[in-house]
């Protein structure tokens, strides 16, 4: 009898063991996913400060050289620059209020021929840009 009530014993530390062996396990995988969550949101967070301290435009944007500034750093509009620049051509830049705060900023390629290409970019005074077109 002794010897049963021992194995049974035995049985319960074991299982008692092993429950607690995959709560630990589950614990840390609470603690870990808390922690890459915690993680990812820091760097969200410290990848928009520099994001903006590059941009170097304190939102609201107020001003049309914020805002022509701001568009600029809109990866098509930059690109667009780019390649018209790199062929010689110069660019005209623009940027008009509505009285919604909405800013509209206008690229236009200056050449001799006749309809010129041109980019708009709408964007809301709180840096987001709310649309993007061009055309010739």
């Amino acid at each position: 009898m002794i010897q049963c009530l021992d194995k049974y014993k035995i049985n319960i530390y074991s299982e008692i063991i092993y429950r607690y062996d995959q709560m630990e396990k589950i614990m840390m995988k609470i603690i870990s996913h808390r922690i890459l969550i915690t993680v990812v949101c820091f760097s969200v967070l410290f990848l928009g400060c520099i994001e903006e301290e590059n941009n170097k435009i304190e939102l609201p944007i107020d001003t049309p050289e914020e805002a022509i500034e701001y568009a600029k750093t809109d990866n098509n509009t930059k690109e667009w620059i780019e390649a018209y620049s790199e062929l010689g051509y110069k660019i005209i830049e623009d940027a008009s209020v509505d009285n919604q705060s909405i800013w509209y900023v206008r690229f236009e390629v200056v050449w001799n021929m006749e309809g010129r290409p041109f980019l708009i970019r709408k964007i809301h005074s709180n840096g987001t840009i709310l649309s993007r077109w061009g055309g010739i």
